[in-house]
C-alpha cells in the first residue's frame, strides 16, 4: 500500500519550473492587497527539502504578518518574505544531506515563510511524513496548529499535560478555531480529564464539543471565570491556553487552580497587561508561552519527533480525528481567507490549494 501511495505521488509530480506562482503583499495592507506574483524557485541547500505544495494552511499569524506586525528578520532569503508558515505536498527535491525523505514522499512542513506558493522550502528537521490516514488537504492543517499546541500544552516546561493528564482540567479560549480545535482534540485523545472552552455562539459551542470539549462557555452571556469555577466546583483550571492577553490576563489568573499554568500564545487584546501579581503568587501560578518562529531548529525538531511518537499513531489508530477543514480556496483567493478569519467566521481550518 505504501508503495502504491508513493507511485501515485510520483505521478502527480510536475517537472520543476523556473518560476513559481505565489501570493505577494505590501506589509500593512488589508486583505484585498494579497495578489499573485511570480518568482524563481528557492535554491535547495544540503539540509533542505523542496516541496511541491498541494495546500497551504491559513492562520492568525498570517494576518499579523500582513499587517506588518510579525515579519521575518532582516536579511532573510526572498522566499521567507512570502507569507505562509505551513504546507502539505509532495517532496520534489532534497539536499545531499537529507536522509529521511525522498522525492515523491507525502509530507507536511513547518516553514519560516513561503507557504502561499506553488513550491516551499523547509529544513528536514521541520518536515513530517504524513500517514495514510491523513489527506494532503488535512495535512496542511497540521504544522502550525499541532507543533504549537503540542509544544505549549504537553512539553514539561510549559503545560506539562502529559503528566497525570486524567487529573487535570484544561481551559482553551476560542475552541472553534484552528488552534483551539486542535487543543481540544489532542487533549481529548491524550487523556486530559476535563476540557473546557470559551466560544461566542451556540453553533461554535456545538463544534467545540464535537472537537472534544466537555463544556463550552458562551462568553457573550457568561463570565468565563464564573463558568470555569462552576464547572470545577471552585477549583479552577490547571492549564489555560490563551491567545488574547490584555484585559483577559487578570481574569485568566482568577480562573487558575492552585499551581496552575497560564500559557499565552497571542496578544490579540493587547500586549500591555496589568494584573495583581500577588493573585498569581497566592496560587503558586506560572505564566508562560511563546511563538514557534523564534525557536531553534533543534527545538522544532524535538517537537516534530514528539508528534511522530505521540500523535501520528493516534491518527493511524483512529483515536484522534483528522483536522476539520472548513473550506478550500484557491491561492488567488487568499484575501477572502483572511477576511473570513478576521470576521470570526472560521470553524476548524481554511487551506489554500496551490
Amino acid at each position: 500500500q505504501q508503495q502504491q501511495q508513493q507511485q501515485r505521488c510520483m505521478s502527480t509530480l510536475r517537472p520543476l519550473p523556473e518560476k513559481m506562482r505565489h501570493v505577494s503583499y505590501e506589509p500593512g495592507c488589508d486583505a484585498s492587497g494579497l495578489v499573485l506574483a511570480e518568482s524563481p524557485l528557492p535554491a535547495v541547500s544540503s539540509n533542505d527539502v523542496l516541496i511541491q505544495v498541494a495546500y497551504s494552511g491559513v492562520g492568525g499569524t498570517d494576518l499579523a504578518q500582513r499587517r506588518g506586525n510579525f515579519n521575518p528578520k532582516a536579511g532573510s532569503p526572498d522566499h521567507h518574505l512570502i507569507m505562509g508558515l505551513e504546507v502539505s505536498g509532495i517532496v520534489a527535491q532534497v539536499g545531499d544531506g537529507v536522509a529521511d525523505f525522498r522525492v515523491g514522499d507525502r509530507v507536511a512542513a513547518l516553514l519560516y515563510g513561503g507557504g502561499y506558493s506553488q513550491y516551499a522550502l523547509a529544513p528536514q528537521q521541520q518536515v513530517l511524513g504524513l500517514p495514510d490516514a491523513l489527506s494532503l488537504t488535512e495535512g496542511a492543517a497540521v504544522p502550525e496548529n499541532f507543533w504549537t499546541v503540542y509544544a505549549n500544552l504537553f512539553e514539561p516546561a510549559f503545560g506539562n499535560l502529559l503528566e497525570n493528564p486524567a487529573e487535570k482540567t484544561l481551559l482553551v479560549h476560542g475552541g472553534a478555531g484552528g488552534i483551539g480545535s486542535t487543543a481540544l482534540a489532542l487533549s481529548r485523545a491524550l487523556g486530559v480529564g476535563k476540557i473546557i472552552t470559551t466560544v461566542s455562539s451556540e453553533e461554535k459551542a456545538e463544534a467545540a464539543k464535537r472537537f472534544g470539549a466537555d463544556a463550552a462557555i458562551d462568553y457573550t452571556g457568561t463570565d468565563f471565570v464564573e463558568g470555569v469555577m462552576e464547572e470545577t466546583q471552585g477549583k479552577g483550571a490547571d492549564v489555560i491556553l490563551c491567545f488574547l492577553g490584555g484585559d483577559y490576563t487578570p481574569r485568566n489568573i482568577a480562573a487558575l487552580a492552585n499551581h496552575g499554568r497560564l500559557i499565552q500564545l497571542g496578544l490579540r487584546r493587547g500586549k500591555d497587561v496589568t494584573f495583581d501579581f500577588k493573585a498569581l503568587m497566592n496560587k503558586w501560578g506560572m505564566v508562560s508561552g511563546g511563538h514557534l518562529r523564534p525557536r531553534t531548529l533543534q527545538q522544532k525538531e524535538a517537537t516534530r519527533d514528539a508528534l511522530k511518537e505521540h500523535v501520528l499513531p493516534l491518527w493511524e489508530s483512529g483515536e484522534l480525528d483528522t483536522p476539520e477543514i472548513m473550506e478550500v480556496l484557491a491561492l488567488e483567493e487568499a484575501g477572502e481567507a483572511h477576511k473570513m478569519l478576521e470576521e470570526g467566521r472560521v470553524v476548524g481550518k481554511i487551506v489554500l490549494k496551490a
